[in-house]
């Protein structure tokens, strides 16, 4: 539409613009709900005429297809032409989720989650462009630690719910129709948000760096070696989100989805527990201990044969997965120079984005290749190296 120039627009104080924010959190819920169906890809691509060792390329793309992509459209995004983006953003996802059933083979459904994927960095930037517009400076680590809850939201409610929408709805493109119906809640949302947001002075200019910039920070150890260590901790993530649900049925467990409830519950509670207390630890003790207590939860988990000590891990994890995240995106924070910190943050960003296209390929030939307690050995093992790499930082640090 048109953009609008606000007359009399209130000066951006200190405080939340709470309906935006809520509008804009709602959205969020929406874009992520769409992917935590896909829970249940994995089993739904058991029934396609596709070879099990091509399953992670599937799985992986939509997560490659953000990595090349979000880093090139991001820029573009600001709070005046965002409401556009987000509602295009929305459009393909509905559209992408509607082709799955199209989609008979490799090639076709390698397209379909390409497409899916590049709707989703379409509706995720420009997402991010209206909350950071939104966002006060003094109540950043607030705001983000609330933005990271709505994002584990639906990872608690939707995957134990497929199991029985599968059934009701008979099959698993059927809910992605469902879903794709559901999205369209994101126009009435959209339609909303207060048009005085768009104005240019909301958030601070965003300005790239030069290439000279982007090598210093490369040369930068510790920033590398924080790197590695939130790639391993995004990889081992994602396995556990694509393959757990297999697993399970391979233990005879049937709704595994109430582990991820658990994980994300444990996840959700450390953070508001414990909230700013991470802010006065010694954040890289406190990321390599969380790293190592979830090396021996995946340690457990390929152990795992009973239900009750199935799902207690998955509050195990959760919790070490809600300390580590936080915790790594604090140290670097406090790691980056100030300039470079919208890059370092960004780039931690695209760490989960390798680390969800990185685990589920090299998964798919784990599990196709040494079975499931292989994979989560591989876990186990990635996260004892994040740990090794986060104590690293100290002879690094001044």
């Amino acid at each position: 539409g048109m953009k609008s120039v606000p007359t009399d627009a209130p000066p951006v104080s200190s405080s939340f613009r709470h309906r935006d924010l809520a509008v804009l959190f709602a959205v969020t819920f929406l874009a992520y709900a769409n992917i935590s169906i896909f829970f249940r890809f994995y089993a739904f691509l058991h029934t396609l005429p596709v070879d099990p060792k091509q399953y992670g390329w599937l799985i992986g793309v939509f997560s490659a297809v953000s990595l090349i992509f979000r880093p090139l459209v991001s820029p573009f995004f600001h709070p005046g032409n965002a409401h556009r983006y987000i509602r295009i953003g929305a459009v393909a996802a509905m559209v992408s989720l509607s082709a799955y059933s199209l989609a008979g083979g490799f090639w076709s459904l390698l397209l379909v989650r390409s497409l899916h994927g590049l709707a989703f960095v379409i509706l995720g930037a420009a997402l991010m462009a209206l909350i950071v517009g939104c966002i006060p400076e003094n109540r950043s680590a607030q705001a983000f630690g609330l933005l990271s809850i709505v994002i584990l939201i639906p990872n608690t409610l939707i995957p134990p719910v497929l199991q029985y929408l599968e059934t009701a709805l008979g099959g698993f493109t059927h809910i992605l129709l469902l879903f794709a119906g559901i999205t369209a809640l994101v126009f009435p949302l959209v339609a909303v948000f207060s048009p005085s947001s768009g104005s240019a002075e909301s958030g601070p200019a965003h300005r790239g760096l030069g290439a000279v910039e982007v090598l210093s920070v490369l040369k930068d150890v510790r920033i590398l070696l924080l790197m590695g260590a939130m790639l391993l901790l995004y990889s081992s993530h994602a396995l556990v989100f694509f393959f757990l649900d297999g697993y399970g049925r391979h233990i005879g467990i049937s709704d595994t989805g109430f582990f991820l409830t658990l994980a994300t519950a444990g996840e959700i509670g450390v953070r508001l527990a414990a909230g700013n207390r991470f802010d006065r630890t010694n954040k890289i003790h406190t990321a390599a201990a969380a790293m190592i207590g979830l090396a021996l939860g995946f340690v457990l988990l390929a152990q795992a044969r009973s239900p009750m000590v199935f799902f207690s891990l998955g509050a195990v994890v959760g919790i070490g997965w809600g300390i580590a995240m936080p915790v790594f995106n604090g140290l670097v924070f406090d790691l980056s120079e100030p300039r470079f910190r919208p890059f370092n943050t960004n780039l931690g960003l695209q760490m989960f984005q390798a680390g969800f296209f990185i685990g589920p390929t090299i998964g798919g030939y784990v599990v196709a290749h040494g079975g499931y307690p292989v994979l989560f050995i591989v876990c186990a093992a990635s996260s004892l190296l994040a740990a090794g790499l986060t104590i690293s930082l100290k002879s690094h640090t001044p």
